[in-house]
């Protein structure tokens, strides 16, 4: 089902979290930092702390959802539990400049520039393409930030003049 590219919303919201739910289900889904955590040492990988350092340093996304912090799966190969590469270099693409859950959002929500298919399921088959797509969407963002910043501007302009 591909659903409009406004229903994740820009902010965490309940559907959009659904949504992302759903988008992430075929890649492994999505886990509690907590969960993930004990997953983690479980195959003697990291413990709490290591991941916590890898959530900080950007080479895992993550987003608060709910007074917990939520990881989705697609950025590991499950089997091992080791970081995949894959999408460690989209990350270095897109999160200097977006938040985590408009990043989460970003891989669930389908894409024009990829065919109208969401990225996550396109990392293993077409990382080039993908990185294309995120390079596009951190210029069109820089883009919008600035025009954002401009309005809000002119809007504070426009406040602080006096009307008589």
């Amino acid at each position: 089902m591909i659903l409009p590219r406004d229903e994740i919303g820009t902010v965490p919201n309940d559907r959009g979290f659904g949504v992302m739910r759903a988008a992430f289900r075929m890649t492994g889904g999505i886990a509690r930092g907590e969960e993930l955590s004990n997953l983690m040492e479980d195959h003697a990988r990291h413990d709490f702390l290591a991941l916590a350092r890898l959530i900080v340093s950007g080479a895992i996304l993550g987003f608060h959802w709910h007074q917990s912090f939520w990881i989705p799966m697609f950025q590991f190969e499950l089997r091992a539990m080791t970081i995949k590469p894959g999408p460690l270099s989209v990350l270095a693409e897109l999160t200097p400049v977006l938040d985590g859950w408009i990043v989460a959002a970003w891989f669930a929500r389908p894409n024009d520039r990829l065919g109208g298919v969401r990225p996550v399921t396109l990392l293993d088959m077409n990382l080039p393409g993908i990185l294309a797509a995120a390079r596009s969407e951190l210029a069109q963002s820089s883009v919008a930030v600035r025009a954002r910043a401009r309005n809000d501007r002119d809007r504070t302009q426009t406040l602080g003049r006096d009307p008589t």
